[in-house]
């Protein structure tokens, strides 16, 4: 007989897992429902607004329903210093992860990464201030579909309000709602995969009635890479097609990010093609209408809206048509690591069932990414004509939708809710698998990473139950 496996949540991780496991186990799947931006309306800032819309996304395939994932490693750097295991131990899940995302082998796009760098190296750009690769495939998948789980899987629409531990630490069965009733669902494991902001919201909950001094760390530690358009700089010849380097055999494009480090952060920078004559406000005042775009073709309101972005214009025309104007005019986007919050910063609000997100972008931070700003463009040195730092930055700044660490692996249940495997501290069957489960990105996005862990957690569950 098959063993059973629940799985809250059809995310990355959740449709990772569960694909890897179906052939073998009893998988059912929780999923709170099919709208994309379901879980955004009960979200309320509680501190700096994410102003991305949406920065969450609920439904079957969870963010890649509305989300162009860019692939991309977490340096070595980081692992190192802020995981409980070596990157090695993840090599080979993110080579599986990366060929099922992009449909091409990693191998290949590092041997294209190499020439890439010579080129931006041939450029004038410093070997040492080159990041890791992004890899952003043309086309972006839904990965409740790519992985084909509809007749794999059972699904139930529903939102999980408990975990009922039973006798041993163990989870004995979820309380689901489903419309006006409430659904009992048993299981021999269960992992959570609700996201960065709602596998901590069930973790708080079932720590009201379980004493676990894991549970304590439920929402803390959070970090989401702050985004924003700092300035513009104007080259002394243009980059041309090395900004976004077409990858013609994998359908797909290349970048290679500038990355600082600056008080024990890493902060990455991008440079985008910037409109030489604006028809519009500057970067500083608008937000890009690309991903609005992308989401939704058939609005002709975001058509409309471009006359005043031209350098979205600029980035559709390398993006989609593979034309790439040879201007020397670039808007820097920084991405940057956050230090984990040493408070809670996910919470519900028993009476309005609110749930609230508390990003603190603090004074000292702000100041550690203004000098990353500074230190990139002297390390740019006289590739640089001129610059323009944007003033209003700061406020502008946007979430980058990678929550994390709100139920972090660590060695100890001090340090973290789940043990190195995913396994909440204390109990025996209940695992996390999203991206709450990562304890530090450095600045590279988190959807290869979550689609690794979750490759690896099925080679744990096979040998161990």
């Amino acid at each position: 007989m098959k063993r059973s496996l629940v799985i809250v949540g059809a995310g990355l991780g959740g449709c990772f897992l569960a694909d890897q496991l179906a052939e073998s186990w009893d998988v059912t799947i929780v999923e709170l429902g099919s709208r994309s931006t379901q879980l955004q309306q009960q979200l309320r800032d509680a501190d700096k607004a994410a102003i991305t819309y949406p920065h969450v996304g609920s439904g079957l395939g969870g963010t890649t329903t509305v989300w162009h994932n860019g692939l991309i490693e977490v340096d070595e750097t980081v692992f190192q210093q802020k995981w409980p295991f070596p990157k090695a131990e993840l090599a080979q899940y993110y080579k599986q992860a990366f060929q099922k995302l992009a449909g091409v082998c990693q191998d290949d796009i590092i041997q294209e990464i190499g020439v890439l760098r010579q080129k931006l190296n041939a450029f004038g750009l410093p070997k040492n201030l080159l990041g890791l690769g992004l890899y952003y495939p043309r086309r972006r998948i839904n990965v409740w579909h790519a992985l084909a789980l509809k007749k794999r899987v059972k699904i139930i629409k529903g939102e999980v309000v408990d975990l009922m531990p039973g006798d041993s630490a163990e989870i004995h069965h979820l309380i689901i709602k489903c419309g006006n009733q409430t659904v009992d669902l048993a299981g021999d494991v269960f992992v959570l995969a609700a996201g960065g902001l709602g596998t901590p919201l069930l973790l708080q909950k079932m720590a009201e009635t379980l004493t676990l001094p894991a549970l304590q760390q439920a929402g803390l530690h959070y970090e989401d890479h702050p985004s924003a358009f700092v300035g513009d700089v104007v080259l002394d010849e243009p980059l041309y097609k090395l900004w976004n380097f077409p990858v013609a055999s994998a359908k797909g494009n290349l970048r290679l990010p500038l990355v600082v480090q600056q008080d024990g952060l890493l902060i990455s920078f991008q440079l985008r093609p910037a409109s030489q004559f604006r028809m519009g406000p500057p970067r500083n005042r608008v937000k890009s209408v690309l991903n609005q775009l992308r989401n939704e073709p058939f609005k002709l309101r975001n058509y409309f809206r471009l006359l005043s972005h031209g350098d979205d214009v600029l980035e559709i025309l390398s993006f989609k048509y593979g034309i790439r104007l040879p201007t020397r005019h670039y808007s820097l986007l920084m991405v940057a690591e956050q230090p984990p919050s040493n408070d809670c910063a996910v919470w519900r609000d028993q009476q309005s069932q609110a749930i609230y997100r508390k990003w603190n972008l603090s004074p000292s931070y702000v100041s550690s990414l203004q000098k990353s700003i500074q230190q990139v463009l002297l390390l740019l040195g006289d590739k640089v004509k001129s610059a323009t730092i944007f003033t209003g930055w700061l406020e502008s700044a946007f979430s980058s939708s990678h929550h994390s660490g709100t139920a972090r692996m660590a060695n100890t249940p001090t340090q973290g809710v789940c043990d190195p495997n995913g396994l909440v501290f204390g109990m025996k069957n209940l695992y996390v698998c999203d991206g709450s489960l990562i304890p530090a990105s450095g600045y590279a996005n988190t959807g290869l990473t979550i689609a690794a862990l979750a490759l690896r957690m099925a080679t744990h569950l096979r040998a161990v139950h």
